[in-house]
Order: structure tokens, then C-alpha cells, then sequence
């Protein structure tokens, strides 16, 4: 009850801190406790139907639309304990959101990431649920919850136990990620993922990364007589380049089936005539020009996904999207930012006519 009574006195009083650093709640010589996240307003406008208003990702057929929306605001607690008498650091991270796509107005609490993690010479242990290692990158992008997901960006978050090695030029990490899906569980298996990274040049300036899952499924439908497990499996790269001094690239190339675990159209599917269920094959890309000079930032990209093997689709199913977005953002001083985002939606359904949606959104965020 005291720590529920302290954490809704410091939300109290939020209004009147100047900082936009993480808030420090509690400072003792044993533990750290701070208080992180933002305020975030968003205006959208759209001249055609998109997937889901406060998570747009592909162009549908339909109706524009504007609107306001607070949804995407985000609070967090980070926290750094005693070391233990090994030696090993001791640190968590509690972070939430609201995104309620039901109601515009009366959002909810959504749990985002909950881990602890012990730290020693380089070597991590982290427990909980916390970002993917397979695609582990994201987007510079105004569309927080839309992010590129089932446009090109794949990493989403999991629960897991992960163990990272990071030296002054090599990363290393592997983990064991909870299924997430019913079938996933009653394969009796977690999901496997691993990255190894490599960095380059002066101050790490080349940073490239490969990543890969594997997990199974067990696939049955009511529709039809059979059953039998599926892969999910993912291999990508990554990279995050320092072109010059205000100037850098960074994005995401991948190929997989059945990648809906993480954040892809791509499942699997009942095939009738071999009486068996199959893993979509799908390949995602996603790339980013970033600007950053002064108080101004600015950001030119480009993503996809594709649906590779055609036989494994029906008719005006979604064969392939892409997203073309350009953005800038100022900022204006104690955490306060605006940004204005411009973003083309292209849908390709199997056997249809494309589809397209134009977007432009202003975003007023105060940072914590």
C-alpha cells in the first residue's frame, strides 16, 4: 500500500518538475528508483482506410479519417538495487502504456516490458519479459504503436531468460523466449533466439548485427480433419551505420515462415490437397536516413513485407506492404518536442487491385 500510495503522489506532482531526464524517486545507498516515459498528443489525418486507427501499419479499403489521440503516452520505473556479494549489478525495468484500441477516451493499462537483470564484467543476465533479439532494431517514426509492424519491422517483446557477452567490438546473446500461442505451448518447447553483433571503426560507428528464432507450433483448425506441428523460424540482419557526423542509416532485412509470433502477417496455413498444415515464407525489410543537427531531426525511409510464395495465398489476400515516410521533429527545450510525419501506405492484395492511404501526422510529446 505505501509504495501504491508513493507512486500515485509522485504522478501528483509530475506538473511541477522542470527536469525532462529520468525523475528520481528514491536515492538511498542501497537502491535508485526514477521515473521515465512521456506525454504524447498525436493529430492524425488519413485519406483512406488504414488497418486500425491508433495502430495504423497497411492500407484497407475504406473511409479517411482525423482524429486526436492521447493513447500512446508511456510511463516507466527503472531501478537499480545492491550489488550482490559476487559482484554482479543488479537493475529492472518496469514499463506501461495505454493503448486501448477499443475506446478513444477510457484507455487502459497495457504492460509493455517487466525484467530484472544481474550485470558483471560484461556479462548479463536478464529474467522477464523484455524486446526480442531477433530483429532487435526499431524505426525512427511518429507511429508509436504502429511502428512499421507488418510493414517491414518484425522485433516485438517476450518473456524470457536471456544471456548477453558484450566486449568493446563483439555482442553475443541468446535466449529462451516464452510461445506466446496456444499452440506454441503445447509443443512442450520454448522459442530459441540469438544475435551476434560486430562493431567497427572509430567509437563503434559501423554497428551490424545477425539474429535469428526458431520455435514450433502445433496447428489444427476446426475446418478441417488434420493436425501436425509448424515451424516459425527467422534469420536477419541488421545494421545502424554513423554516415558522418550528423548524418546515419540504420534498418532491418529479414526472411522467415510463420513470423506472425513476432510481428508479421505471415502464419501458417491449412494446404487441403497435401492434407497438411505449412508455414508462410515471407521476407521484411525496413530502412532509415536519419538527419540530426542542432534542435532539428529528420528522417527518410522506407519498409515492406511480402507474402513470398504465392500458392500459399487466397484470393485479395494481402500480398505485400510498404510504407514510404518522411518526418522531422523539433526540439524546443525541457523535454518538450513536435514532430510532423508524412507516411504512403501501399497494400498489394493476391489477385487485386492495389490500395492506397496517405497519412500526415503531428505529434506534441513532453519526454520525462
Amino acid at each position: 500500500m505505501k509504495k501504491c500510495l508513493f507512486l500515485v503522489l509522485a504522478l501528483i506532482l509530475l506538473p511541477s518538475l522542470r527536469s525532462f531526464a529520468d525523475v528520481t524517486l528514491l536515492d538511498t545507498e542501497k537502491s535508485k528508483l526514477q521515473l521515465s516515459g512521456f506525454f504524447k498528443l498525436d493529430a492524425v489525418y488519413q485519406d483512406a482506410g488504414v488497418n486500425g486507427l491508433t495502430i495504423p501499419r497497411y492500407a484497407v479499403d475504406g473511409d479517411g479519417n482525423a482524429y486526436l489521440s492521447a493513447t500512446h503516452s508511456r510511463i516507466g520505473l527503472k531501478y537499480v538495487g545492491t550489488p550482490l556479494a559476487n559482484g554482479m549489478t543488479v537493475s529492472a525495468l518496469l514499463e506501461m502504456d495505454f493503448l486501448d484500441t477499443s475506446s478513444p477516451t477510457q484507455m487502459k493499462p497495457r504492460f509493455r516490458q517487466g525484467y530484472f537483470s544481474l550485470q558483471k564484467s560484461g556479462h548479463t543476465l536478464l529474467f522477464g519479459q523484455a524486446w526480442d533479439l531477433f530483429s532487435p532494431l526499431g524505426p525512427t517514426t511518429l507511429m508509436t504503436n504502429g511502428y512499421l509492424w507488418q510493414t517491414g519491422n518484425l522485433g516485438f517483446r517476450h518473456a524470457q531468460v536471456r544471456y548477453t557477452y558484450s566486449a568493446p567490438r563483439l555482442d553475443f546473446a541468446v535466449s529462451l523466449n516464452d510461445p506466446a500461442t496456444v499452440g506454441g505451448w503445447a509443443t512442450l518447447m520454448p522459442v530459441l533466439q540469438g544475435r551476434l553483433g560486430l562493431k567497427l571503426g572509430a567509437n563503434n560507428k559501423l554497428q551490424f548485427g545477425l539474429s535469428g528464432l526458431y520455435g514450433r507450433e502445433n496447428a489444427a483448425s476446426t475446418t478441417v480433419s488434420f493436425k501436425n506441428k509448424v515451424n516459425l523460424s527467422g534469420l536477419g540482419l541488421d545494421w545502424n551505420l554513423a554516415v558522418c557526423k550528423h548524418l546515419s542509416l540504420k534498418g532491418e532485412y529479414a526472411l522467415g515462415e510463420n513470423l506472425a509470433y513476432v510481428s508479421s502477417r505471415s502464419a501458417w496455413y491449412a494446404d487441403v490437397l497435401q492434407a497438411e498444415f505449412a508455414a508462410k515464407q515471407v521476407s521484411a525489410f525496413w530502412s532509415e536516413l536519419l538527419l540530426a543537427r542542432n534542435k532539428f531531426s529528420g528522417w527518410l525511409g522506407y519498409a515492406f513485407e511480402d507474402l513470398n510464395d504465392e500458392k500459399q495465398l487466397a484470393a485479395r489476400e494481402l500480398k505485400k506492404t510498404s510504407c514510404l515516410l518522411a518526418g522531422v521533429q523539433y526540439a524546443a527545450g525541457s523535454g518538450v518536442s513536435f514532430g510532423l510525419e508524412f507516411a504512403h501506405f501501399l497494400s498489394q492484395p493476391y489477385q487485386s487491385a492495389k490500395i492506397k492511404t496517405n497519412q500526415l501526422v503531428f505529434s506534441a510529446v513532453l519526454n520525462l
